[in-house]
C-alpha cells in the first residue's frame, strides 16, 4: 500500500497549483498615511485575464457586489482578457460592479495583443526583450463596452474627482510593458486632498512617488504567481525586485499596491502560495 500512498500524495501535490489557482478570495487591506487624508474605500481588480470558458472565475466575480459595501471607487489596472471571448462576460461582470464616486480603467498587454505560446523561459531573462504577439484584440470594442458604462479610461490621463473631501487627482498611464506610458501629466497640485496612480506595470512607481502620490495600484505580476517559502516570488516579469511583487507595501510617503490579480497565463493555468484575489483597500490616516 506505500507506493499506491506515495502515488496520490504525488498526485495531489503536483494537482494543488491548478486548484488555487481557482480559490479566489476578496482581501481587506488598511492603507495607513501619516498625513490627513479623506477615508476612502477603493476596490482594485487586476488581471482577471478572462476568456468566455473560465466558469470558475466568471463565477466568484458575479458574487463580488453582493459580499461587500459599495466602494467609494472602482479601479480596474488591465489585463482583463486573454482573448477577444472574454469581452462580453469581463464588461458585463465589471459593469456591475458600483461604486459611490466612480470607476476608472487603465489596460494591459493583453488588452491589446491576444494570447500565443512564447516559451516559459522568457520570464527567467531580459523581462523587456518580449515581442507582443501578432493577432490585436478588439481593444475597442473592450473600451467602447465599458465607457457606456461609465468607467472612465485614465489612459495617459488624469482625472479630478470632485468628492465632499475636496479634489481627489486620479491618474493613469498606458501600460508600461509595452513603453507606451506617458507620465508628463502626474505632477500633483497642492489643492488636492488625495492623489492615486494607476498603471497596469509597477515599474514606473518612482516617478508616481517623487510626484507626492499618496497611492499606486498597479497588477501584471500575478503576485509571482508561484511563490516558494521563505524565497518569494520567482518571477516578476518586470523590474521590480521579488520582494514588492505583490501586495501593499510603503515607498517614501506613499503606498504601493501591487494586485497578485485573479487570472493566470493561458498557458500556465496555476498558482502556488499566491491565492487570486480582488483588493478592497481602505485609505485612511495612521492618526483616525
Amino acid at each position: 500500500m506505500q507506493p499506491l500512498y506515495a502515488l496520490l500524495a504525488a498526485a495531489g501535490v503536483a494537482g494543488y497549483p491548478f486548484l488555487e489557482a481557482r480559490l479566489f478570495r476578496i482581501k481587506h487591506l488598511k492603507v495607513q498615511l501619516e498625513r490627513p487624508v479623506p477615508r476612502l474605500t477603493v476596490l482594485h481588480i487586476s488581471d482577471t485575464h478572462l476568456v468566455a470558458h473560465n466558469h470558475a472565475l466568471i463565477r466568484f466575480l458575479k458574487t463580488i457586489p453582493g459580499r461587500i459595501a459599495i466602494p467609494d471607487i472602482v479601479l480596474a489596472t488591465g489585463d482583463l482578457i486573454d482573448d477577444n471571448s472574454g469581452i462580453t462576460p469581463i464588461t458585463r461582470l465589471l459593469n456591475d460592479l458600483p461604486a459611490r464616486l466612480g470607476r476608472f480603467y487603465v489596460l494591459g498587454s493583453h488588452d491589446y495583443y491576444q494570447t500565443r505560446f512564447r516559451s516559459f523561459f522568457k520570464y527567467f531573462g531580459d523581462y523587456r526583450a518580449v515581442v507582443p504577439p501578432s493577432t490585436t484584440a478588439d481593444t475597442k470594442a473592450l473600451e467602447q463596452s465599458l465607457q457606456m458604462d461609465g468607467w472612465v479610461s485614465l489612459t495617459n490621463r488624469t482625472h479630478h474627482l470632485h468628492s465632499p473631501a475636496g479634489t481627489i487627482r486620479l491618474a493613469g498611464v498606458d501600460d508600461p510593458y509595452l513603453n507606451k506610458h506617458d507620465t508628463t501629466h502626474i505632477e500633483r497640485a497642492r489643492d488636492e486632498v488625495l492623489a492615486i496612480g494607476l498603471a497596469h506595470s509597477p515599474d514606473v512607481v518612482s516617478e508616481w512617488v517623487l510626484n507626492g502620490f499618496d497611492l499606486v495600484v498597479s497588477g501584471h505580476t500575478h503576485g509571482g504567481q508561484v511563490r516558494v517559502p521563505g524565497i518569494g516570488a520567482l518571477v516578476t516579469n518586470s523590474s521590480l525586485p521579488s520582494a514588492l511583487a505583490g501586495g501593499l507595501h510603503q515607498i517614501g510617503g506613499g503606498f504601493l499596491h501591487v494586485s497578485p490579480g485573479l487570472g493566470t497565463g493561458k498557458f500556465s493555468p496555476i498558482r502556488f502560495n499566491c491565492r487570486p484575489e480582488v483588493t478592497l483597500l481602505e485609505i485612511g490616516s495612521r492618526s483616525t
